[in-house]
């Protein structure tokens, strides 16, 4: 498994990121807890439009490389880190994780952020953050648009851990894996068998092909990889596709030969964002 960490866009290391883009940290409350993100101001003058990018779980150190070529286009970036990961707060939880998405938009709805456009927001993300832009831009329809690369949808995952010993038993280990470090996730007094149980709870709330019809006004992007091990193409990425179609969305849909790598999808991620997020 560990595609949740591994499954990252091409990436600037901590050091690189410092020369070439003034990166700064600002801190985000959600709930009882605070989040960390991190954010590249958009290049030009103004209020710049927004893309919020929700990385892999768990979210590293390092800033995506589609971070720093999208503020080269005039872009501010924010990229935070979910609940229980990294400098933030909190122990994570798949349901936690939606909470942060929705908090950071309406955290630059409410004109916190200066210099970026709270009328302007898009979401991005990758495996579990794709399944988080997904389920963000769903709950809030001023978000502009929505691309997701290789979305790991949580809501499939923790159903099939409810009926698949095996499968539950590999999460399992690749989960505490990360528990180890608690510079990467925090599980809470519950632990990792606290965090799998409450998705299973939840998992057929967190489908994402039963959020099609709140992502039908909006453009959206999906890439998929036929190859994909991590979240199987016909179980993750063919169902939000055809709930999309039947939902009239007017969305793009990427399939790739490739498995769980991102880098395949981000060029015409980035082009998607570019031509479609904000037509005005």
């Amino acid at each position: 498994m560990k595609f949740l960490a591994l499954a990252a866009l091409a990436v600037l290391s901590p050091a690189a990121a410092s020369v070439q883009t003034p990166v700064h940290e600002v801190s985000i409350p959600s709930g009882s807890e605070t989040l960390s993100a991190r954010v590249l101001d958009g290049v030009g003058d103004g209020s710049r439009p927004v893309i919020v990018l929700f990385t892999g779980f768990p979210a590293g150190p390092n800033i995506p490389r589609v971070a720093s070529e999208l503020q080269a286009s005039g872009y501010t970036v924010v990229v935070p880190q979910y609940r229980g990961t990294g400098a933030s707060a909190g122990a994570i939880s798949v349901d936690g994780s939606r909470t942060d998405g929705a908090t950071v938009v309406s955290w630059l709805k409410a004109g916190s952020l200066p210099n970026a456009d709270p009328a302007k927001i898009g979401v991005l993300g990758v495996s579990y953050g794709g399944w988080v832009a997904l389920q963000t831009a769903a709950a809030n329809q001023t978000v502009r648009c929505v691309a997701a690369l290789v979305p790991a949808d949580m809501g499939v995952i923790a159903a099939r851990w409810s009926t698949d010993a095996e499968y539950r038993s590999a999460w399992k280990a690749d989960l505490e894996s990360f528990a180890s470090d608690p510079t990467l996730a925090r599980f809470g007094p519950s632990g990792v068998e606290g965090f799998m149980s409450s998705a299973v709870g939840s998992a057929g709330d967190n489908l994402l092909a039963t959020r099609a019809g709140d992502l039908a006004t909006r453009p959206v992007f999906i890439a998929g990889g036929r190859q994909d091990p991590a979240a199987p193409f016909q179980d993750h990425y063919v169902p939000i596709v055809n709930a999309l179609r039947s939902a009239g969305a007017p969305f793009v849909a990427l399939e790739f030969e490739g498995g769980h790598n991102p880098s395949d999808a981000q060029a015409a991620a980035r082009s998607f964002i570019e031509r479609k997020c904000f037509p005005d």
